[in-house]
């Protein structure tokens, strides 16, 4: 998977993200399925109707061998027209029942129905009634309810992501144009090669979201990654080579350890660890290959404060930070490590925080190649 960034703006990305924090409106519906045909309540009625039947159909054919027996082969013509008007009875009757115990049966449903339609033009929070019948009616009133929880609470993850989104956009836009702004106004004041260095961070910075957020669009469409196998160790060495560390980085890597990934992607969870680890380290940065039965593990360790073992899943999360007075400016994006996992999970593989006594250790888990 090749990412490049967009020449014609960054909207398309927003379009095109299903946030999978929450769930979609096909995959929810999907959970719906009718737990049992029909109802105790259906039952029963049916089985009385059933019974009810069962007689009047005895009783027509009792009725039918005594007028066989008392009439005499003139009155053939009278025995067959009460046949037809019995018959005729017991069929209207059956009828009748039938419908009743349909209606009865319905009626549950169509009130959910009206509820749900109701519920569609309420606020957030709204939920249908759950009858205590004990039945197939009450599961699916639970089941319903269930479902609306897990659509509003994608509505909101979604909501926030947006929002999110739109802030980690607008902050370097608005420091470009206030550089540029000031720039105009007074051209003989300041130095033009410090404002275009810090316009270049800027656009670095805007670049580096725009991607984040097109890994996450492709991942959410289900988009495959095109993989190859290759030397994991030899991969890492080089992309390390072609970086300017900004922290002093130590390298230890075990060669011949073959994956079938993605370059592009897995260069990503690299540079997103690494990324991460500069940011939070105070001398040194580590990055470890090594093997682990049928597993290619790389760790990356930093010297820094280190992760608290209550916030190690919640800074998967998109955007989050752990500590919320940092500003925008100078934390990440909040993309980083949760685009991370997630292609690392496209690999059928695993991203985690380990325990590590002085600093942060994340850990990359990849299946070795079966030909290798």
């Amino acid at each position: 998977m090749t990412i490049r960034s967009p020449t014609g703006g960054f909207a398309p990305a927003l379009v095109g993200i299903a946030y999978k924090g929450g769930m979609s409106v096909r995959n929810a519906v999907a959970r719906v399925r009718p737990h049992r045909p029909g109802s105790a309540r259906a039952r029963g009625t049916l089985s009385a109707i059933g019974a009810a039947g069962s007689l009047l159909a005895a009783s027509v054919a009792m009725a039918a061998v005594a007028l066989a027996l008392l009439a005499d082969g003139s009155g053939t013509a009278v025995l067959a027209t009460v046949m037809a008007l019995l018959f005729l009875a017991a069929a209207g009757l059956l009828g009748w029942g039938v419908r009743r115990a349909v209606r009865g049966a319905l009626r549950p449903v169509e009130r959910l129905d009206s509820e749900l339609a109701r519920a569609e033009d309420a606020e957030a929070g709204a939920r249908v009634a759950v009858p205590p019948t004990g039945d197939d009616v009450e599961r699916l009133a639970g089941r319903v309810n269930g479902l609306l929880a897990r659509l509003e609470d994608a509505a909101t993850r979604r909501r926030r992501f947006i929002s999110d989104a739109s802030h980690e956009l607008r902050t370097p836009v608005a420091g470009l144009r206030a550089r540029i702004e000031l720039a105009l106004a007074a051209p003989d004041e300041g130095e033009p090669g410090e404002t275009l260095r810090r316009s270049l961070h800027d656009i670095d910075r805007l670049h580096q979201v725009i991607d984040d957020l097109f890994v996450l669009a492709r991942l959410d469409n289900g988009d495959a990654f095109g993989r190859e196998a290759l030397d994991l160790g030899a991969l890492i060495e080089t992309e390390l080579g072609r970086r300017d560390a900004a922290v002093r980085t130590a390298v230890k890597v075990e060669r011949g350890l073959r994956v079938e990934v993605n370059p592009q992607g897995l260069c990503r969870v690299l540079l997103n660890l690494l990324a991460n680890a500069e940011r939070h380290a105070r001398t040194r940065v580590e990055v470890e290959v090594s093997a682990d039965g049928d597993e290619a593990v790389v760790e990356v360790r930093d010297d820094g404060p280190g992760v608290p073992p209550a916030e190690r899943e919640r800074i998967f999360e998109l955007f989050a930070r752990l500590d919320s007075a940092r500003s925008r400016a100078d934390g990440g994006s909040g993309l980083g490590l949760p685009v991370a996992r997630r292609i690392a999970i496209a690999h059928d593989g695993r991203l985690y925080v380990a325990d590590h006594p002085h600093g942060a250790r994340f850990v990359l888990r990849l299946p070795l190649a079966k030909d290798r």
